[in-house]
């Protein structure tokens, strides 16, 4: 049976960052990961890209989870300063695109990665693939065996093995299985950052039709949750970054009903700027078809569909419409409803919301408050980040903190 001191459970992002921090510290590591090689995800995160962190990733009201000053605490101890400090000392070079978000320069996550790999290298981190752990035991030590019957024996262990969004990288709830072991408890799962299934045929009839729109959508609770941003309508509902944003923080209330998610195609303009608006365009282009006039402000299944929801007839002359009219498009656009069902499922998810729960962690060191020498980070715990390199940075900074807290005992 190989022994080491820190034994990491999974490489995915937390799980490396674990994995070098603990062997920064000195201790002899061990990072058993179940695919066929490290950091499926991070390949595949920002379409290939890689959006490794966000300048506002600080922000803790970008996460969410059931205690935010957990959360908060983790992010003060290792923020973006240092995760780009950690970065720039193995040789890589960001850019800032939109929103804060930050990539390699190269715009491949195979940069990234690459990058990890050799500092595991570099630091005689002991590698081990095709390692799918499925039993942990505390006795002396911890001894972790995997489905195919290998064994290791460690004085500390790190839980790192992710949620359970896109199952076919090989996603699964084991990580939380060995945590639940040691008592510890989780919440329910649900996929985050997905599309949403929903809306009539006439917002299916959209489908491909994409715009930049504001959303907003009132809780059961009375909360209002809102965003803005691109929004894809599809044959099953709405996608885009907006909707993706949106999903984080309504998903687990449609578990208990149908919600509507009202969108605004004017971001920033009320129904009455907009009957405004109309009344002026008409005015100038009087013998224009209503679709025609519509379909210069929006694409033209847009158009199209507020027409037939209001039953107007898209060939009309706009200087035949009445105030009536003009007020109920107006108000439609600005106000347009969709009825979500559900999410999409976990296998059109970037994160999974939920997980073990974050109380029984300390957010000192990411140490079990149950287990000694037993750490967890990363997706398997419940936190999770808005659209944009949030994510990842919850990953750096909680794999950091379990890596240097192995060293601390």
């Amino acid at each position: 049976m190989n022994s080491f001191q820190t034994a990491v459970v999974g490489g995915g992002a937390a799980g490396l960052m674990a994995a070098i921090t603990a062997a920064q510290q000195g201790r002899a590591v061990a990072l058993l990961e179940g695919n066929t090689r490290l950091g499926r995800k991070i390949l595949i995160s920002g379409n290939g890209r890689c959006n490794l962190t966000n300048r506002d990733a600080d922000s803790v009201e970008h996460y969410h989870g059931s205690h935010r000053e957990f959360t908060a605490g983790v992010l003060k101890r290792y923020p973006v300063k240092e995760t780009l400090a950690f970065f720039a000392e193995m040789g890589l070079e960001c850019k800032t695109a939109t929103l804060g978000r930050l990539f390699p320069v190269t715009d491949q996550a195979a940069t990234v990665l690459n990058l990890l790999e050799d500092k595991l290298y570099e630091l005689g981190v002991h590698l081990v693939t095709e390692a799918k752990i499925k039993e942990l035991r505390l006795g002396a030590h911890f001894e972790l065996e995997a489905n195919d019957g290998r064994t290791w024996k460690a004085d500390r262990v790190i839980l790192a093995t992710g949620g359970i969004s896109i199952p076919k990288l090989g996603a699964d709830d084991s990580g939380m299985q060995l945590a639940a072991v040691f008592g510890h408890q989780r919440t329910a799962l649900y996929p985050g950052l997905v599309p949403l299934c929903g809306g009539d045929k006439l917002v299916h009839a959209m489908h491909g039709a994409k715009i930049h729109a504001a959303l907003r959508v009132e809780l059961p609770t009375g909360q209002v949750c809102i965003d803005e941003g691109d929004l894809l309508f599809t044959k099953y509902g709405v996608s885009g970054l907006a909707i993706l944003n949106l999903s984080a923080k309504i998903v687990p209330f449609l578990e208990k009903g149908e919600l509507d998610v009202i969108i605004n195609l004017l971001p920033g303009k009320s129904s009455e700027e907009v009957s405004d608006r109309l009344k002026e365009r008409w005015q100038y282009n009087g013998q224009q078809s209503v679709a025609l006039n519509l379909s210069s402000l929006f694409p033209d299944k847009i158009a199209h569909a507020v027409l037939e929801k209001l039953q107007v007839c898209g060939d009309t002359q706009v200087s035949r419409l009445s105030k009536k009219h003009r007020w109920a498009i107006a108000n439609h656009l600005t106000k347009l409803p969709v009825r979500i069902r559900e999410p999409r499922s976990f296998e059109f998810a970037e994160v999974t919301i939920g997980g073990v729960k974050s109380e029984e962690v300390n957010p000192e060191t990411m140490e079990s408050k149950l287990v000694p020498g037993c750490y967890l980070a990363g997706e398997m715990l419940n936190v999770h980040g808005d659209l944009g390199g949030y994510n990842f940075q919850w990953a750096w900074s909680s794999g950091y903190l379990a890596g240097l807290g192995t060293g601390l005992r």
